[in-house]
């Protein structure tokens, strides 16, 4: 059975790696320019600028001109927005609202409804989405790569992580790899894999349904492969321009194959938080935590929790140097003589898009 096992397994791997690739070089085509810029922002300083919004998230508003291209404009220094085609934007407590927007006054924006037009302070908006634009404008993510090697010792370690995502009025579709391989003399490669896709709908006052499917390797606490799919509930407790905070909680199914031992399908229950934190003043910085804690449902007594940590700073536009951590607890672990814990941080050069 081991040997039917394994070439699968790289070809899982192998295939995953052409799929991101694939959807990465799409994601690239440059889109036609659009003929007329009818949007307007009007800056604290009094600067006019003519374009067309493409959207607001993290702070940023991004705005589409023609002379500067595509430029992003943080959020605090914009005094007043018009822009007559159909948005839909989201308020700090979670409200979201549907329609043209324009700026009654300094400070206000007013989204007409159709029958009326709701006024809300520009500090009270986290985010907009405009509804009609195409799918390339709305793909976001990032690809990262890391690389150290100790001569004294001949330990070499490589990374490479991907993600990309979609986010609309209703819902948010993102996908993520990411890999990392020790070398070391006189002892077999080990590997931490983890292949994963996700939709969440987005309902009122900030709760959320999240489905999601993932593949996971790590042979330094003996799994071979690790498939789930989990779904559940959750909600945004807070959220600003500045930082994120939530939380879910919800059931796994999962099927484990070890390196050494019997494959075995179980069921999990989980519950996680994870936490984002943002500035765009130069350089611009980014830090995301999460940990999410999985007991068994099936084998008595048993649990394995998944802690993620990343933070980046820009380097020059759209590139970053960052730091990503991680730790792997599973107090049962598949395969009778395998580690529990495992852990690992990696230093890292990006680019977001």
């Amino acid at each position: 059975m081991r040997p039917a096992q394994r070439p699968r397994l790289a070809r899982l791997s192998h295939l995953s790696v052409f799929v991101f690739a694939l959807f990465v070089c799409l994601a690239l085509v440059p889109a036609r320019a659009d003929a007329a810029y009818t949007d307007t922002i009007v800056l604290k300083n009094g600067d006019r600028i003519r374009g067309e919004v493409k959207g607001l998230q993290q702070g940023q508003l991004k705005y589409k001109t023609d002379g500067m291209s595509t430029i992003y404009v943080k959020w605090d220094r914009v005094a007043e927005l018009t822009a007559p085609g159909t948005f839909d934007v989201e308020t700090k407590d979670g409200t979201r609202f549907l329609g043209s927007l324009s700026s009654p006054e300094r400070g206000k924006l007013g989204i007409d409804l159709g029958l009326r037009v709701e006024t809300v302070n520009l500090d009270d908006v986290v985010r907009i989405t405009q509804l009609k634009s195409r799918f390339w404008d709305r793909i976001d993510g990032s690809i990262d790569l890391g690389a150290s090697y100790t001569d004294s010792s001949g330990i070499g370690q490589g990374s490479l992580g991907v993600d990309v995502g979609v986010r609309r009025p209703s819902y948010e579709v993102r996908t993520s790899f990411d890999t990392t391989i020790t070398v070391q003399p006189d002892e077999p490669v080990s590997s931490r894999t983890n292949l994963g896709g996700g939709y969440v709908r987005l309902l009122g006052n900030r709760w959320f349904v999240p489905v999601t499917g993932k593949f996971e390797r790590n042979t330094d606490i003996g799994l071979e492969l690790r498939s789930s799919g989990a779904g559940g509930f959750g909600r945004y407790f807070a959220q600003t321009n500045r930082s994120q905070f939530g939380g879910a909680a919800g059931l796994v199914v999962t099927r484990e194959i070890p390196v050494d031992g019997e494959t075995s399908n179980n069921i999990e229950a989980f519950a996680g938080a994870s936490y984002s934190f943002f500035t765009y003043d130069t350089p611009k910085t980014t830090i995301d935590a999460a940990f999410t804690v999985f007991p068994s449902l099936n084998v008595r007594g048993r649990f394995r929790t998944d802690l993620d940590v990343s933070i980046k700073r820009e380097l020059w536009k759209d590139f970053t140097v960052g730091f990503t951590y991680y730790d792997t607890y599973d107090n049962k672990p598949p395969g009778g003589g395998s580690q529990a814990h495992d852990f690992g941080g990696t230093v890292t050069l990006g680019w977001t898009f």
